[in-house]
């Protein structure tokens, strides 16, 4: 692998679907049992992960706080680093090579650190995580407006599914519950579940958790394969500087 192959198409055009069965997952339309079994009852006889196919990503809903690229689907089942499963979806499947000229983009320098109630910066925080590429865009419109509307006193939102819906312009009340849920097992969202008391719909509270230990050591996963990934572009970027020097001596 001596020139550098374009990560986006990997992530974007090969079919995770047909990865995944290239992996030997089992798949059935948009689901597949989990190739982590122990982890589930009766072997997860109920197939758990689920293929977001306009997304392109996966994820288990047992296993997995979020949904998984390409690239990251071959790392978690075959259990094995970056080059590794560059190489190996690499040797399957025909993809294109960065064009000349093109180079690494220098990221800024961020470590993962967050404020309890630091709501100001939910997006940002998200975004600069690279978690908010995991997202639907359901979940990216319900955040800001969920965002929005938290004292600043207290911490908390309380907010109904009827105001989240008008909002954020999503449409469905199981879209926001779904939405809610995934916030919470990905570890930066607490649900205080109010009981209803009469005619009256419940209202529960909300209150952003960046600083749970869980998130902050899944946040430090994300950051951590995506330098890797930076490093593994700049050394296939010297192997093919140091191929073209080769066979173009210098005058």
């Amino acid at each position: 692998m001596s020139q550098l192959p374009d990560f986006d198409y990997i992530r974007k055009k090969i079919p995770i679907v047909a990865l995944a069965r290239q992996l030997g997952l089992h798949v059935n339309g948009s689901r597949a049992r989990c190739w982590r079994p122990e982890k589930h009852r009766n072997g997860d006889a109920d197939p758990s992960v689920r293929f977001h196919k306009a997304m392109n990503r996966a994820r288990c809903f047992v296993c997995d706080p979020r949904s998984w690229s390409t690239i990251d689907l071959v790392m978690c089942v075959l259990g094995c680093e970056l080059p590794a499963a560059i190489s190996w979806i690499t040797e399957r499947y025909s993809v294109p090579t960065l064009p000349k000229g093109a180079h690494v983009k220098k990221r800024e320098e961020w470590s993962p650190r967050f404020r309890a109630g630091d709501v100001g910066t939910v997006v940002e925080t998200l975004v600069r995580s690279g978690l908010w590429s995991t997202l639907s865009l359901a979940e990216r419109s319900i955040l800001p407006a969920l965002s929005t509307f938290v004292d600043r006193d207290t911490g908390f939102v309380a907010i109904s599914y009827r105001g989240l819906m008008q909002f954020s312009g999503v449409g469905s009340s199981a879209t926001i519950a779904s939405a809610l849920r995934h916030f919470e097992q990905m570890g930066f969202l607490q649900v205080v579940r109010e009981r209803s008391m009469g005619p009256l719909r419940r209202v529960n509270q909300y209150t952003f958790t960046f600083d749970d230990p869980e998130f902050q050591a899944m946040v430090a996963q994300v950051f951590q394969r995506q330098r890797a990934e930076i490093e593994l572009e700049r050394e296939l970027r010297a192997e093919e500087r140091k191929v073209r020097c080769r066979i173009i001596p210098p005058v």
